[in-house]
């Protein structure tokens, strides 16, 4: 009888002993977002001048390269636009006039406005031509200035791209006398600045080049 009152009083003192644990609880039914007991690794909340606010630290910097040089005339150009047609009937992200497309071997001109592909290959294939009309010159004048101009391979082919190569022969010739302008009035030596020490060497002159897909 004893044995089993022990027993009884065992039982009884561990339903209390819970019971009390339960009521003792206390519930949060906060609903803020901030927590005393997180789970996991603390992360430290970085004060505003220990942040790098750049937004563009993160993309590719095309640079000098020759995607650089691609990029910027395409979109000194069109804006970048494939697409492209303007008053004067030039095509193209990179403004191709009709006889130039000729050049490079390419007489459909709605495939041409049509294929971003064969736009970049024209491209190149201009500045393989142009490198080759222009060896004799890139050689001798790569390195000077005229008229407060650093002259530069990438130059003298973006030049020659706006106003054929023909024209930068005449600018090299005349020592900076003669500047020929487009047809939106915009001359040569504006291009031979903007595009100064771009890496191009990837492109060798070619007077045979052509663009195919």
């Amino acid at each position: 009888m004893t044995k089993r009152f022990m027993k009884l009083s065992a039982l009884l003192a561990v339903a209390v002993f819970v019971a009390m644990a339960f009521s003792s609880k206390k519930v949060d039914y906060s609903s803020s977002i901030f927590i005393t007991n997180p789970v996991g690794s603390v992360a430290n909340v970085p004060y505003e001048y220990e942040v790098n606010l750049n937004s563009q630290a993160g993309i590719p910097y095309l640079g000098k390269s020759f995607h650089g040089f691609s990029y910027d005339l395409g979109f000194s150009e069109s804006s970048g636009n494939y697409k492209a047609v303007n008053r004067l009937g030039y095509l193209g992200k990179y403004q191709f006039g009709r006889s130039t497309l000729n050049w490079v071997g390419i007489y459909n001109t709605s495939q041409f406005l049509n294929s971003p592909l064969l736009q970049e290959k024209a491209f190149e294939a201009l500045i393989s031509k142009n490198k080759w009309v222009l060896r004799d010159y890139i050689d001798e004048f790569v390195g000077q200035t005229i008229n407060g101009i650093k002259i530069t391979e990438s130059g003298l082919v973006a030049a020659a791209h706006l106003g054929g190569a023909g024209n930068v022969k005449k600018f090299l010739d005349s020592n900076g006398e003669i500047v020929f302008k487009d047809a939106n009035h915009v001359p040569i030596t504006k291009y031979m600045k903007r595009f100064v020490g771009y890496d191009i060497s990837q492109i060798l002159p070619d007077n045979n080049a052509r663009a195919t897909l």
